[in-house]
């Protein structure tokens, strides 16, 4: 395609490439490019071979991430007309290997070109943060998560996401070990650092009743996961939860946290906005080309 190539990303150019990449987007927990640059460079290399570059003229003017599917995808605001072109790009691969279908994930800010395409958004999510100070100690007994609630936590998590919107799309879905995979995963670091002392749970006669996973993600504190069994809800668990993980998060120096919620989800995105968290920057899209 004249004018626009598809290359590899060269760590040599890893610079270049995360400052194009926060340019082209408004959804991202940083607008810092080291942030994101430094956890590429911790990647294993055959990771890192799912990095791909938009160059013009030698120049790196757009970042996408191919795996199994686009998994993100940028252009500097410069190169913006440069949109459909490399959405083309991005799409060739998958093609050349006989895919039925592609799936990408973008800001909303390529909604249009995407859709112009073919694209058909799925779902989306959106970030909402809140500035924190400490507050009163929540009225409801709790403790922090150990290891040993790994298999526990796993097995509530399966269960509070039964029906939950996205599974038509292949989210939260999967057999026990999966999610025990998940589970393990936040302790491991794969949502951000785990920060035990802000993250909570909280147990009934009948087992967990509700908990909160916090993380720091790209430089501010995340509630990785939050879920309360569907017989507690709309009792104020998750709001006490949030609170106990605030206070912990001050007391650990952080003035601000932020989560991610699904749009259509109201009573979570109601829950969230009367505790003062707010939409930060844009949506993050799902959509699917069928081909």
């Amino acid at each position: 395609m004249p004018g626009l190539e598809l290359a590899p990303l060269e760590t040599a150019d890893a610079d270049a490439y995360w400052q194009a990449h926060v340019a082209g987007r408004t959804d991202l927990p940083s607008p810092s490019f080291l942030v994101h640059m430094e956890r590429y460079l911790r990647l294993p290399p055959e990771e890192q071979q799912t990095y791909f570059a938009f160059v013009e003229g030698g120049r790196i003017v757009g970042t996408v991430r191919l795996a199994d599917a686009i998994t993100f995808f940028s252009l500097a605001p410069e190169a913006r007309d440069w949109t459909r072109d490399a959405i083309l790009l991005a799409t060739e691969p998958f093609i050349a290997k006989g895919a039925e279908k592609v799936v990408a994930s973008y800001d909303d800010s390529y909604s249009e070109a995407f859709t112009g395409l073919g694209f058909r958004e799925t779902f989306s999510r959106m970030r909402m943060e809140v500035p924190i100070v400490k507050g009163d100690k929540p009225a409801l007994e709790m403790a922090h998560p150990e290891a040993t609630d790994v298999d526990d936590i796993a097995t509530f998590l399966m269960a509070a996401y039964e029906g939950h919107m996205e599974q038509p799309f292949g989210m939260h879905v999967g057999p026990p070990e999966e999610w025990r995979d998940y589970a393990t995963s936040i302790w491991k670091g794969e949502s951000g650092t785990y920060l035990p002392l802000a993250s909570w749970l909280t147990r009934d006669d009948a087992g967990l009743a509700a908990i909160s996973l916090a993380t720091v993600w790209m430089g501010t504190p995340l509630i990785a996961e939050i879920a309360v069994r569907k017989d507690r809800r709309r009792q104020g668990l998750a709001r006490a939860l949030l609170a106990a993980t605030g206070n912990a998060l001050v007391d650990l120096g952080h003035d601000r946290l932020a989560l991610y919620v699904t749009v259509g989800n109201d009573t979570a995105i109601r829950l969230y906005e009367d505790l003062g968290l707010r939409q930060a920057g844009g949506r993050t899209v799902s959509a699917a080309l069928e081909l």
